[in-house]
């Protein structure tokens, strides 16, 4: 089995306790009915170690009225046994046999209102949409006061009151999802296949996830990350039956003969290594039999060139920062200069960013007008001129990116490598003209995390990184918006599951937060006065920044450091 490092990721389920104890009272707390007692079971196998929690909702009871019917619809939504058996007695024959609960599934805080409309025996329900989980197990978080009203259509059946159109998905309250449903990383490749990429997805929890979870991982990666990622299975890559049995701790993947047919050896190990990744969140398995038709496939020795795939790789401990007007290695509490570097400015340097191995550097002047490369083997060059530059960013693949605004809002990148080519502007149409205040790239180079917006409204962002097959930038895929709680001027990259984002200020008490991938939000203890924060993957603890101190996070307690003083920190990226 591939080996997975430890990573500090964060959970909603570190609060689903919590959330699960009012569960126990919905039947009280919750507007909708709920019939019938909530039970709970062993974890399924491969449920990650969670308790699977059942639900028995009531069917239709006698001469309910159609806005009763709808209500114990959608409460029937919670009851996935047997194709949601208890949901489509609410429906008549024909809508019961066409409807497809697992289109999509919307999920709220706020009871949804049942309404009638003009049109006679037509109701509308509208719902306060938190989320959005697509057929694919991909997740939307929806912007705050988000609302969307769906239409039911009811008729009499033998005297009884049927919905006879209901839209395909199910509505669940937030606690009954968590209740429900589980993330699950697929993992895909970065350009040169040598770091594992995770795509987030949520699946419900029952018998057969390791099939829905394998499914779509051969379906390919979601949409914001197309171009941007790589999988080792062609268009078209198929289970040749809907199960994937796990025996012994080995998962049985069985594929048809058109999809592993035309695959080299190094093509097949990745295959073996992507689901392996893949279904090793499942706490039940330990290894991945690859199979057509039932007969097993022998892999033989892993080629020469097969390249075991790195997950959320380090940046180690060490940071750029400013001290005394020049750039400096900061570690733990201590500076040591930068050897080499023979820099000739007219003004400080600022927002400093390092290169993976610490030998490249790019920095803004005090104006943000001009981004500057240096190195440790004494070269200088301008790189870029412009307005309102957003600080560096270095990339795996010898890149440093910005933001200039002098003409629109242009993205651009150039070669990180002294000598290097002219800069190159970065298709991203979608970025518009809102004004870009933040742009970090992953460390597996895949994704640009962004913050931008109109005005006071900032928001964040993540898109995928697309590249030619030289590796070269090209263009920022269509985004993902990400809803954290605080107000965000600025963002780093926690883990490549988590960013780390605040809202800056001198003079005003600042709230960071941890968003996680999986809609997970940790807010930090405020802090008078941040105007910087850092942090990094492999452990490193989150630094900020304020004009009398650097401080650490210590639990939830913010540590003055008594070391060497200096400012705008950044670990390399």
């Amino acid at each position: 089995m591939v080996s997975r490092p430890s990573s500090p990721r964060r959970s909603p389920w570190c609060w689903l306790a919590a959330l699960l104890a009012g569960l126990m009272m919905l039947s009280g707390c919750a507007h909708l009915p709920q019939s019938g007692p909530v039970g709970t079971s062993e974890p399924l196998p491969g449920a990650d170690n969670q308790m699977n929690y059942t639900f028995t909702p009531a069917g239709p009871t006698e001469d309910a009225s159609p806005e009763e019917v709808i209500r114990g619809f959608l409460n029937a939504g919670t009851g996935i046994q047997d194709d949601y058996a208890t949901a489509r007695q609410f429906l008549t024959d024909d809508a019961a046999e066409t409807w497809n609960p697992e289109a999509r599934t919307l999920v709220y805080n706020e009871t949804p209102t049942v309404v009638p409309s003009a049109e006679e025996d037509h109701f509308g329900v509208q719902i306060e949409v938190d989320s959005v989980v697509d057929e694919r197990g991909i997740m939307n978080r929806m912007p705050s006061n988000t609302s969307e009203a769906v239409e039911f259509s009811m008729t009499q059946v033998d005297g009884q009151w049927r919905i006879s159109e209901a839209p395909d998905g199910t509505m669940l309250e937030s606690a009954q999802f968590l209740a429900l449903f589980a993330s699950h990383e697929l993992y895909f490749y970065d350009q040169s296949y040598a770091y594992a990429v995770p795509d987030l997805r949520w699946f419900l929890k029952r018998p057969g996830t390791a099939a829905d979870i394998v499914g779509a991982l051969l379906d390919g990666p979601a949409p914001y990350l197309d171009g941007a990622v790589r999988t080792a299975f062609q268009s078209g890559s198929e289970l040749s039956r809907p199960s994937v049995p796990i025996n012994s701790g080995a998962a049985k993947v069985d594929l048809t003969q058109q999809t592993i047919e035309s695959a080299d050896p190094v093509t097949r190990w990745r295959m073996k290594q992507q689901l392996e990744l893949t279904l090793d969140g499942l706490n039940n398995v330990s290894d991945v039999d690859l199979s057509v038709d039932l007969n097993a496939i022998d892999l033989g020795q892993a080629p020469s060139n097969f390249e075991t795939a790195r997950i959320d790789p380090g940046v180690g401990s060490t940071q750029v920062a400013v001290a005394d007007g020049e750039l400096v290695y900061f570690e733990g509490d201590a500076t040591v200069p930068v050897g080499g570097l023979q820099l000739d400015l007219d003004s400080e340097p600022v927002d400093p960013a390092m290169s993976l191995d610490g030998t490249r550097f790019a920095f803004l002047n005090s104006e943000r007008t001009q981004m500057i490369s240096a190195g440790t083997d004494g070269t200088q060059e301008l790189e870029i001129e412009g307005s309102e530059l957003t600080r560096p960013s270095f990339d795996l693949s010898g890149w440093t990116w910005t933001v200039d605004h002098a003409n629109g809002t242009r993205v651009m990148a150039v070669p990180s490598a002294a000598g290097s080519d002219e800069s190159r502007e970065i298709s991203a149409e979608w970025i518009g003209d809102r004004t870009v205040q933040a742009l970090r790239i992953s460390r597996d180079g895949t994704r640009a995390a962004i913050i931008a917006g109109e005005g006071d409204a900032a928001h964040l962002y993540l898109s995928g990184v697309v590249r030619d097959s030289e590796g070269v930038p090209r263009g920022l895929g269509s985004p993902v918006r990400l809803e954290p709680t605080v107000p965000v001027n600025d963002v780093n990259w926690a883990s490549d599951q988590e960013l780390l984002v605040a809202a800056t200020s001198d003079s005003e008490s600042v709230e960071a937060q941890i968003v996680g991938l999986d809609g997970s939000l940790t807010t930090q203890r405020p802090l008078l006065g941040m105007t910087g924060f850092s942090t990094g993957p492999s452990d490193n603890p989150i630094y900020a920044e304020t004009a009398e101190a650097i401080h650490t996070l210590a639990g939830s307690t913010w540590r003055s450091q008594t070391g060497a003083m200096a400012h705008d920190l950044a670990f390399p990226g």
